[in-house]
């Protein structure tokens, strides 16, 4: 199978029976372009997060910038306008595109037109949704889901941060991890392999460097990450698969929050619903158009949710993975793959490929694992009984005095418990 055709099939498969419904929308957002600004979901891949000093202040993390003046831009890096400009092209041919694809005349796609079906497929079919300041970016319409379910996907991506490193010689972070209790991360045993090795039987970090878990979306230093990795609690014999020590979140409404494994395999696996939680890098097999680097430049290193579809589990060797195709912009490894109807965990990321489905761990597979016994990681199970009991008990405290102070402390052992936000206005 040629290029040509691994593209077309990759946007059928990722499209499916949207194809028409997503060409109505492509067209509507290339006449929005003409307009006053480009649509929002398109707007935050187009516009990039930065933080720098101006005017003798340091912006806050996730402040929007858009250039103005050639003041700030990297050099060759195109101004607003020839982006915009760049992206209606990209939108036209886009759409030129769907429509042989919808009419089965794949041969005459010329490759501009192939270039704006990969982005046609990152824009609507997979889309790489930017995390600020604790919210969800804007979203797409091929994915109202997301939009339904806003309130807790925000409170998952809260337990997901990236581990920063201090004095490595080559390299300022090493991966995504997610809190699994109040002071246990879970990532790769590659991640950890960067700062650690084995010593006398045990692992440590390596001479000079040291590591902190940094929550927030976007680049930041070493010194804003705030909760120091203290210890590596252990690395799995078999699995790529690592737990940390770090220091607790402190506590307030937006304190990360750990996260609950799925306790078991869900019904109706194949084609369930997941989105990914990471901090997307780039991928350096791809060989990315000049014109997609320039418009899609952003979507690196910065946390990010990517919806996606469960395809199948299998079993390599003696280990049981699992295959989706949430990542399609190239390597996560480390971030967490939830559930997007209980939003409890159900994989740990280990790779993926542009454009293609990726590979990880499906994690109730390791419930009964000696390591994360040891370390207290939490898998979640409740009866109902369990529930109601909870519920009785959050109805009382309401009730007290000191409810503003502890709500947020409640909704974070809830979460942990039950992989979800308390139901009601608890």
């Amino acid at each position: 199978m040629d290029g040509r055709q691994q593209i077309v099939q990759r946007t059928r498969e990722l499209l499916g029976d949207r194809l028409e419904d997503v060409l109505h929308m492509v067209r509507q957002d290339r006449h929005g372009l003409r307009g006053w600004e480009e649509p929002a979901h398109l707007r935050s891949v187009v516009r990039r997060t930065v933080a720098q000093e101006v005017g003798g202040g340091e912006r806050e993390e996730g402040d929007l910038a858009v250039a103005v003046a050639d003041v700030g831009r990297c050099t060759g890096e195109a101004d607003p306008g020839q982006q915009r400009e760049a992206l209606g092209e990209l939108l036209e041919m886009g759409a030129s595109a769907l429509e042989k694809v919808l009419r089965q005349q794949v041969n005459e796609l010329t490759p501009a037109e192939l270039i704006a079906l990969e982005c046609v497929v990152l824009f609507y079919g997979r889309p790489a949704i930017l995390v600020r300041n604790g919210r969800l970016g804007a979203v797409p319409a091929t994915w109202t889901v997301l939009e339904d379910q806003r309130e807790d996907i925000e409170m998952c991506q809260r337990g997901v941060g990236r581990i920063e490193l201090l004095d490595h010689p080559d390299y300022d972070w090493a991966g995504t991890a997610f809190l699994v209790n109040e002071t246990t991360l879970l990532t790769t045993r590659r991640c950890v392999e960067l700062f650690a090795e084995p010593r006398d039987g045990r692992w440590q970090f390596r001479p000079g460097i040291s590591a902190w878990m940094n929550y927030r979306s976007g680049d930041q230093r070493v010194a804003s990450a705030g909760y120091r990795i203290r210890a590596v609690l252990g690395v799995h014999e078999q699995y790529d698969l690592a737990l940390l020590d770090v220091e607790p979140p402190q506590v307030s409404r937006q304190a990360p929050t750990p996260l609950a494994l799925m306790a078991q395999c869900p019904p109706r696996l194949e084609g369930r619903p997941v989105y990914l939680i990471s901090y997307p890098i780039r991928d350096a097999r791809r060989s990315e158009p000049e014109v997609i680097a320039r418009i899609c430049r952003d979507v690196y290193n910065v946390k990010r949710v990517q919806p996606g579809l469960i395809r199948r589990c299998f079993r390599f060797q003696n280990i049981e993975l699992m295959q989706h195709d949430c990542a399609q912009l190239g390597q996560s490894s480390g971030g967490c793959l939830v559930d997007l109807e209980t939003h409890q965990v159900v994989g740990l990321q280990l790779s993926s490929r542009y454009l293609e489905t990726s590979t990880a761990i499906p994690l109730w597979v390791l419930r009964d694992d000696p390591l994360l016994k040891q370390a207290g990681v939490t898998f979640a199970e409740a009866s109902q009984r369990d529930l109601e009991g909870l519920m009785n008990q959050l109805e009382r405290l309401s009730r007290s005095r000191y409810w503003p102070e502890v709500r947020a402390t409640i909704g974070n052992l809830y979460q942990r418990a039950f992989g979800t936000l308390p139901p009601g206005n608890y």
